[in-house]
């Protein structure tokens, strides 16, 4: 679903952040543990945000990266929090302001293949699975909303590959990229006896992911950060910020054509499993 045209006039849900005082507060994805391991993804996204800010000339300040449910709680209270990448959710479209897309995302259930849980339907799994997924995220709200009956709610996404390991659940709900990077470290870490195969059981949800900016700011700042981006998109950087980082970078890549598309701006999530957002 699109959210391009929705609310532009609306005063957004917004009544008890503090006043915004003409400064962001970038909240960085990328931390030690993430650079000494290798993971790209968080160091792309946190290169790509500050220098479309500081393209835009706006004033900013950054904060170590901190746990997903106490970013939201800050966002919650004071404008000008910048969080990414977030999924733009129908739930959220009147939390934040929103610049992007910056990543898409296919949302899966993961799990150990020999038991059998792709052979289920969607249904069903929700009915009957112990599912772990992240405290506060996108993903633990919808898998409520759709009637999710026995999820395992964990504050950090690195504790869901143990806790199936343990057999404490039945399936992860994560990223995929996120995943491999756990998969990967686990295999390093037993020395030669790797896990056994994870299968992604369903693909229930495709979502395009933004920068969220918190509270009442400019929509001239907002307007601005959208038309950089933009150009990063038309003049190269946004590509060559995925190659300086490792990342996928083919112009015949179906998701970097996704990302170049203009076109695109505004879409949310398609629900793959028979309910569209």
């Amino acid at each position: 679903m699109s959210f391009a045209h929705e609310n532009r006039g609306e005063a957004h849900a917004q009544s008890d952040h503090a006043p915004f005082d003409g400064h962001y507060v970038i909240h960085l994805s990328e931390n030690a543990r993430s650079r000494s391991a290798g993971r790209r993804e968080p160091g792309y996204f946190d290169s790509l945000v500050i220098e479309l800010f500081d393209k835009a000339g706006l004033q900013v300040g950054l904060v170590d990266q901190m746990p997903w449910k106490r970013q939201l709680e800050e966002a919650d209270h004071e404008s000008g929090h910048v969080i990414y990448p977030m999924t733009r959710s129908q739930d959220r479209e009147n939390s934040f302001k929103w610049v992007g897309p910056v990543s898409r995302t296919i949302w899966n259930l993961y799990g150990f293949a020999m038991h059998g849980w792709a052979e289920r339907g969607f249904s069903n799994i929700l009915e009957d699975a112990r599912i772990g997924v992240l405290m506060g995220s996108a993903r633990e709200t919808y898998l409520r909303a759709r009637g999710a009956q026995r999820l395992v709610i964990v504050p950090r996404e690195e504790l869901l590959l143990p806790m199936m390991r343990a057999d404490r659940v039945d399936l992860i709900a994560i990223g995929g990229n996120v995943l491999r990077y756990y998969i990967d470290q686990a295999n390093d870490e037993a020395r030669g006896e790797d896990l056994p195969e994870i299968d992604g059981v369903v693909p229930y949800r495709s979502c395009y992911l933004y920068i969220a900016i918190s509270g009442d700011v400019p929509d001239d700042d907002i307007s601005g950060l959208q038309r950089q981006l933009d150009l990063f998109k038309t003049d190269g950087f946004f590509v060559e910020n995925r190659r300086s980082h490792g990342l996928s970078a083919n112009p015949e890549n179906g998701f970097i054509r996704a990302m170049l598309d203009l076109g695109n701006n505004g879409l949310g999530c398609i629900d793959l499993s028979g309910l569209d957002e």
